[in-house]
């Protein structure tokens, strides 16, 4: 069979697009910044539309990065005192229903070799799945002082006594550093949860990074305009979902300078924020984000409300710092209920391990609430709350959607 010799002018075009993407690759290496960002034909994200080179554009590239890291605000040196201890579970709480249930539990898998389901006629209604079928087991939340780590989101050092009469009023936090006005409701809601205490079981995953490393998701960011990493008064960042998960080095770490596609569902592609940065701080304004989340026993996405960053930009390209927002009280008791195995819902089993009962978590959730307050109740919809980022440089893939003619 012969094949036919490629078009002189085919050959050029590919040959320059490659070129231009392994100029912008060398250029993004040498001086540290984020990888410039492309779409499936080889061209740097800046060179859309004006040409097929980066590096001959007059505007900066689209640097990409991958997050490295991504976890809760759980606060160390003074993460505020639970007078009243810590929250109970269900087994504690319902202690001869579960006791009958273990057994049961222990007799079928040892005769049987099978397990018998979380939603057993032994235990009490599953309030993960329904959270009215329990009473409020009177849930514990943190509300005396902390040191908490997190962004001033509504520009006023809240109090209750100052807010007498609203429904979304609240006692803002001082962070590590000194700073008033530190808005972060979900450490009052979870910080008196076992598995929420530094060094217990959720601080734990954060430091081994297990949510990253387990390969379930992987969030990207964009950051367009950069022409100076230290001063820059108009830049321009977007969050993405990936289609894929990070990719590890040897030593387990998520590797820099890798190609990741973004994910095909614009529910999961955020708007892009407009933001400055001064002296190598980054900071950017409200955008909502909707991120998929995939790991263990859960396939969902959270939805950040008017969140907005504040982070380090490294010499080495890194970038390091918060993202603050208001974390919707639906979707959070989405996040924390929505676990499966098998189709079987795992959600008390998951509420047990990390040490709370989801009817308690239900009935709290409106007391800490204090963001998007409802036109018609007052009531806020929406809680605030602190994430810890790391970006990597990396290369952010848009293919393009194939058209008819």
């Amino acid at each position: 069979m012969t094949i036919p010799a490629e078009n002189p002018a085919e050959k050029t075009i590919r040959s320059a697009r490659a070129f231009a993407l392994a100029r912008a690759v060398l250029f993004a290496s040498v001086f540290g910044m984020g990888a410039v960002a492309c779409d499936d034909s080889g061209r740097g994200a800046a060179g859309r539309g004006a040409g097929s080179d980066p590096l001959a554009s007059a505007d900066p590239p689209v640097r990409g990065y991958v997050m490295a890291r991504w976890s809760d605000e759980i606060p160390h040196d003074d993460p505020g005192e639970c007078p009243e201890g810590l929250n109970v579970t269900e087994v504690e709480y319902f202690p001869e229903q579960w006791k009958k249930y273990m057994a049961e539990r222990q007799r079928v898998r040892e005769a049987e070799g099978r397990f018998i389901r979380w939603d057993h006629e032994l235990l009490p209604p599953d309030a993960c799945q329904d959270p009215l079928s329990q009473p409020d087991p009177g849930y514990l939340t943190l509300d005396g002082p902390a040191k908490v780590a997190g962004l001033d989101l509504d520009g006023v050092d809240s109090t209750k006594a100052s807010s007498e009469g609203n429904a979304c009023a609240h006692d803002d936090f001082t962070s590590p550093e000194g700073e008033a006005g530190v808005d972060n409701q979900a450490w009052r809601l979870m910080g008196c949860v076992r598995g929420y205490r530094p060094n217990d079981l959720m601080d734990r995953l954060h430091q081994s990074n297990t949510m990253i490393k387990e390969g379930g998701y992987a969030i990207l960011m964009e950051i367009s305009g950069m022409d100076d990493p230290l001063d820059d008064d108009a830049v321009e960042v977007q969050f993405l979902s990936a289609a894929a998960p990070v990719t590890l080095d040897a030593l387990g770490e998520p590797m820099e300078q890798v190609s990741f596609t973004v994910h095909p569902d614009a529910t999961y592609q955020s708007e892009r924020a407009r933001g400055r940065i001064e002296n190598g701080i980054l900071t950017t304004d409200p955008i909502d984000l909707r991120l998929k989340i995939k790991q263990q026993t859960q396939d969902n996405a959270v939805f950040y409300r008017d969140a907005r960053i504040r982070a380090k930009v490294l010499e080495d390209g890194r970038i390091e710092g918060l993202v603050g927002g208001y974390w919707d009280s639906e979707n959070f008791w989405s996040m924390m209920n929505d676990h499966t195995i098998g189709g079987t819902p795992q959600g008390r089993n998951a509420a047990f391990n990390r040490g709370f009962m989801c009817a308690g978590l239900y009935h709290a959730i409106p007391r800490v609430a204090d963001g998007h307050p409802d036109p018609e109740t007052g009531r806020c919809t929406s809680i605030s709350m602190a994430l810890h980022f790391e970006a990597k440089p990396a290369f952010v893939i848009r293919p393009r959607l194939a058209q008819a003619d």
